[in-house]
């Protein structure tokens, strides 16, 4: 695993092993789900030092399991693609958040000789999906659908994490629409559990303040 995405593996605390059974959807034994995405970023969310629109889609996995689960031979793909964008290493422990950003699937695509076009979310909505590539099989353990208003600049979409319901992250950039997931003024909140509360609501952020929160 390259030292940057290693050093983004951050614990979520405030995941209990209630919220994993009653939160999340249940496949089989698998433990990995998609739990935050951000499709259209306005901003250099992957922090170093310059935005480029490629480069700072983010999306956020989870371990919601009893076990460190083993990232070998899993990865992200859109809808149209038949091939992995990214492909994982390294293990998640349990409760365990990994942040990928679309800088780390141009790294891997450039190492492994694969087309550079990072995640390629598309802004109109989308279908991402984790999967595990191994054998040439590919077994789908997630689908993630979002919708247009939801990848709106800066604003990130992902599972609350006591309902798993999902829901708008939209403090960046307020939806006042009707189309759900209705906006929730919170913050997205990568590498960290998807909490949303009026406390934080309420609050004034800039994305600098998000930034020192999360990493």
């Amino acid at each position: 695993m390259t030292s940057a995405i290693a050093l983004r593996l951050a614990v979520t605390l405030v995941v209990t092993a209630l919220t994993f059974l009653g939160g999340f959807p249940t496949l089989g034994h698998a433990a990995l789900f998609i739990n935050e995405i951000m499709a259209d970023p306005a901003s250099d969310w992957d922090g170093d030092g310059a935005y480029q629109y490629r480069d700072d889609e983010w999306v956020e996995i989870i371990n919601t399991g009893p076990e460190a689960v083993d990232l070998a031979g899993h990865g992200l793909r859109d809808a149209a693609s038949t091939t992995p964008r990214l492909l994982l290493e390294g293990t998640l422990a349990p409760g365990q958040v990994l942040v990928l950003y679309g800088s780390d699937a141009v790294a891997w695509q450039q190492s492994s000789g694969a087309t550079v076009a990072g995640f390629s979310l598309n802004n109109g909505g989308d279908v991402l999906e984790l999967a595990l590539f191994a054998d040439q099989q590919v077994t789908v353990l997630d689908t993630v659908t979002y919708q247009d208003h939801e990848a709106d600049d800066d604003r990130s979409c992902g599972r609350n994490a006591d309902t798993g319901e999902w829901q708008l992250f939209d403090a960046l950039n307020p939806h006042a629409g009707t189309q759900e997931p209705l906006g929730t003024g919170c913050a997205p909140s990568p590498g960290a559990g998807n909490i949303c509360a009026p406390e934080v609501a309420n609050e004034d952020l800039s994305l600098d303040s998000l930034k020192s929160r999360f990493r």
